[in-house]
């Protein structure tokens, strides 16, 4: 009879030799990563903004969403190039 332990090893041997699964858990693995990153960076910088009295005049202009959508898109793109040549190869 086979225990819990002993399945669980077969399922994770199968999929550590397969390479779609092992693709899928890198993947996951790597956005999670640049996730972790934007979120540090940005919480490494938004209080020097915030404090920044200039900072509320670009607000006011619109500057931070501008930049928000300029970085959202290069990040994207980023996201897509990458994504694109994990599955090619």
């Amino acid at each position: 009879m086979w225990s819990a332990a002993s399945i669980l090893s077969s399922l994770l041997g199968f999929a550590a030799k397969n390479p779609i699964i092992s693709k899928m858990a890198i993947f996951t693995i790597f956005t999670a990563v640049i996730s972790f990153g934007l979120s540090f960076i940005k919480d490494m910088v938004s209080p020097y903004l915030v404090t920044n009295q200039v900072m509320a005049v670009a607000g006011y202009f619109g500057f931070f969403d501008g930049i928000s959508l300029y970085l959202t898109i290069i990040v994207a793109g980023f996201g897509v190039k990458q994504v694109l040549a994990f599955m090619r190869s």
